[in-house]
C-alpha cells in the first residue's frame, strides 16, 4: 500500500478496523474447512471475515456488500 492510500486509509473505518479487529478474527476456528491447495488461505479467511463483519455493522444486502468489496476505493 502507497503512502498516499494509507494516509486515506488510517483515519477511516478501515484503518480502526486494521489496526484493532483484523488481529482478533478467528481464523484458526474456520481455517479447517479450508484447503490449502486453492489461493492464499490466510489472506482470504480475513477477507471472508471481515466482509461479514461488514455486511452486519453496516446492514448491507449481499448484493450492496458485493459492490462495497469489488469497487471502494478504501
Amino acid at each position: 500500500m502507497g503512502p498516499k492510500r494509507r494516509k486515506l486509509m488510517e483515519p477511516s473505518w478501515a484503518g480502526l478496523f486494521r489496526e484493532h479487529i483484523l488481529q482478533e478474527l478467528p481464523i484458526n476456528k474456520i481455517a479447517p474447512y479450508f484447503t490449502e491447495g486453492f489461493g492464499r488461505p490466510t489472506k482470504e479467511l480475513y477477507m471472508a471475515l471481515g466482509v461479514i463483519i461488514l455486511q452486519q455493522s453496516l446492514d448491507l444486502t449481499d448484493d450492496e456488500t458485493f459492490c462495497q468489496l469489488a469497487f471502494s476505493e478504501q
